[in-house]
């Protein structure tokens, strides 16, 4: 199921699901099947255009990253207010790295993780009873002597100057689902700060709810701007980032809805 749900989560990513369009269109066109190829081909177009459209990326991912409030600047030793000063643990989920020995951990992470260790770090710096915990396996394609995720994100802490005795590393845990799980077994009832970038984080506390995880958003890793509105030039204006965005924004719906079509949702849960 988890092989099977990762396969068709990138065949339906914008890029790979409109080129595929586009390519049946041709096919259907090429066997003299014309209104189908056309339709094929058009839809596909379409969703090529609006995918890189820099509106529609703009639109997408703000509707995900102004879910929840970022958490403010702090001068430490101070702790962080309201109810992040209970926090008994600051989760920090996987984000990826790539494995190059000759770099250091924090320049083997990718910018998604690494804006989530900083900001996981902020918060458990200004906690001193609280476990700063990360997570993450070893990539797919590693050898089983190179380092898990978790343990990269661990050493690139410690590069920033955190203690690695207040470190708990997760190994076991392959996506958000199974990451959220697991702080839940670890903390039990605890508050646990989860920190995730903010486009991923609407998902992750639906995911923490269902898992009977006790979380507090905590968002990073922020991919536009939270508060301008979206200039008329942007609809007119086609670009590779922008297919990047939406393409996280769009994997964060589909995520949504296959977290509701397995039972996931809070609602669900008996």
């Amino acid at each position: 199921m988890f092989l099977l749900k990762k396969i068709l989560g990138h065949l339906l990513m914008p890029l790979p699901l409109g080129l595929g369009l586009v390519s049946l269109g041709i096919l259907l066109l090429w066997s003299r099947r014309r209104v189908r190829g056309w339709l094929a081909l058009i839809l596909g177009w379409l969703i090529l255009l609006a995918a890189a459209n820099r509106g529609v990326a703009i639109a997408l991912t703000a509707s995900l990253e102004t879910t929840y409030p970022a958490v403010p600047a702090f001068a430490e030793p101070a702790a962080p207010g309201g109810e992040l000063q209970a926090a008994s643990f600051v989760a920090v989920l996987g984000g990826g790295h790539g494995d190059a020995p000759d770099l250091s951990a924090g320049q083997r992470l990718s910018g998604s993780a690494r804006a989530r260790l900083i900001e996981g770090v902020r918060l458990a710096r200004a906690l001193p009873a609280a476990w700063l915990v990360v997570s993450g396996p070893r990539n797919a394609s590693d050898a089983p002597t190179l380092p898990t995720h978790a343990r990269v994100l661990a050493d690139a802490a410690v590069e920033l100057g955190f203690p690695r005795e207040r470190i708990v590393e997760i190994d076991t845990a392959r996506d958000t689902a199974e990451e959220t799980r697991a702080l839940a077994l670890l903390a039990g009832s605890e508050p646990v700060a989860l920190v995730t970038s903010a486009w991923h984080l609407p998902r992750a506390m639906k995911l923490a709810t269902s898992a009977g995880l006790n979380a507090l958003p905590c968002p990073a890793d922020y991919l536009g701007s939270r508060d301008a509105a979206i200039p008329i030039t942007a609809w007119f204006t086609w670009d590779a980032e922008s297919l990047s965005n939406t393409t996280r924004a769009w994997r964060e719906y589909l995520g949504q809805a296959w977290a509701a079509l397995r039972k996931q949702r809070p609602d669900t849960i008996p």
